[in-house]
């Protein structure tokens, strides 16, 4: 990983970042913006500020969506940025809170047993005395719930298939979405892939967001070992493919680099081997109004938004329309609307504010974090359904 002072000095503070920045959009604050952050970042680094006193709370509000990458004329590579100085941070003065978090995240053991327990408890949301001790603000966030897999007909023996790929499990998307997981395997038995099952663990991509690196650098050489060979490595989740791409960024290791090649959204896949082709002679959505929310880890972090557009513009029968602003963060980002509700329900709002305008019955998105949030917001308006 480059060193901080090297990338912090990248920054020209020419401020095409800041109309892109959630935070600064909403603040009007030159310290929540990414030019304003670079620059506390490096003068903590020479000694000029103090990390925990006058850093923490500007990061701590910074959603790492990277979207001051794709406006920066510069390449400045702000969550590399980002993600050092907070590891900085959690060296000097580890945050158990956020520490708790990531672990119950990040084991889907773990997390099956806690809403299993808060369902039984009939929580909604995480209770007021623990939300003070997280945020010090009233929780905005439902607690998640256990998705279920539905009953579909065996594909098993009905395809001839070509190749096999590994897929990535993840931790919360297993939990939360194995629908979207048995989904995406029938659609890839649909085009002549057979999934190869291997046991894997977490890609290490919360961990690495907040600043834990060396936890992050260990589960991602995990990974790593779990997915020897040469076959293409999906992932259907966005902050982890982003994650996954950038290996080489964690560790400096040829495994690394060549394994980061590997690794493809399962957007830029389905594209690849035709999906497109099927997705015209469908008729189930026939009808419907489809939009599309660029999750941030898939638009700014990996450069992939024409893909998901193309399938979804496929798909017989339906018309798409445009979100705006559909590269504007929904405030979910990771655990960022847990440790910052109060804004994270500010930028739930905006968001769903736009899908209201674009009137579609869905809104399409490639992340777990965002799916949940977001058809959260929905859900509370009677709005759009959100699917991945």
């Amino acid at each position: 990983m480059n060193n901080i002072e090297s990338l912090t000095t990248q920054c020209i503070r020419c401020g095409f970042c800041l109309e892109d920045c959630p935070t600064f959009l909403e603040t009007g604050s030159e310290l929540e913006s990414p030019r304003g952050r670079i620059y506390l970042v490096r003068s903590a680094v020479e000694g000029k500020l103090n990390w925990q006193e006058d850093v923490k709370p500007h990061l701590d509000m910074c959603l790492g969506c990277r979207a001051c990458e794709t406006a920066c004329p510069s390449g400045v590579q702000y969550g590399a940025i980002l993600e050092l100085a907070r590891d900085k941070i959690e060296q000097a003065d580890p945050s158990l809170v956020r520490k708790g978090l990531l672990a119950s995240t990040t084991n889907p053991t773990v997390l099956r047993a806690q809403l299993t327990a808060s369902k039984m408890l009939g929580l909604k949301r995480m209770p007021k005395f623990l939300s003070r001790f997280v945020s010090e603000e009233p929780a905005e966030a439902n607690l998640p719930v256990l998705g279920t897999k539905q009953a579909l007909p065996p594909l098993e023996g009905k395809y001839d298939y070509k190749g096999e790929v590994f897929m990535l499990q993840g931790c919360a998307m297993q939990v939360l979405f194995p629908r979207v997981h048995e989904c995406t395997e029938r659609l890839l038995n649909r085009l002549g892939y057979k999934v190869k099952v291997v046991s894997q663990g977490c890609c290490g991509a919360l961990h690495a967001h907040n600043g834990y690196l060396d936890t992050a650098k260990r589960m991602a050489e995990d990974l790593i070992r779990s997915f020897e060979g040469e076959l293409p490595i999906l992932v259907n989740s966005a902050g982890c493919g982003s994650t996954m791409k950038e290996y080489s960024h964690l560790l400096d290791s040829q495994s690394a680099k060549g394994f980061s090649t590997r690794v493809m959204d399962i957007s830029e896949f389905f594209v690849k081997e035709g999906l497109i082709d099927l997705l015209t002679n469908t008729s189930g959505l026939a009808g419907k109004t489809v939009t599309y929310h660029d999750a941030c880890h898939l638009s700014h972090g990996q450069k992939v938004t024409t893909q998901p557009r193309q399938l979804i513009q496929a798909i017989g029968g339906t018309f798409y329309v445009e979100l705006n602003e559909s590269m504007m963060c929904c405030g979910s980002a990771g655990i960022y609307n847990i440790v910052q509700p109060k804004l994270a329900r500010k930028f739930l709002d905006r968001k769903v504010d736009n899908i209201q305008a674009s009137s579609a019955d869905l809104i399409a998105t490639g992340n777990p974090g965002c799916h949940a949030w977001v058809a959260q917001g929905c859900q509370e308006r009677g709005v759009s359904q959100v699917l991945h």
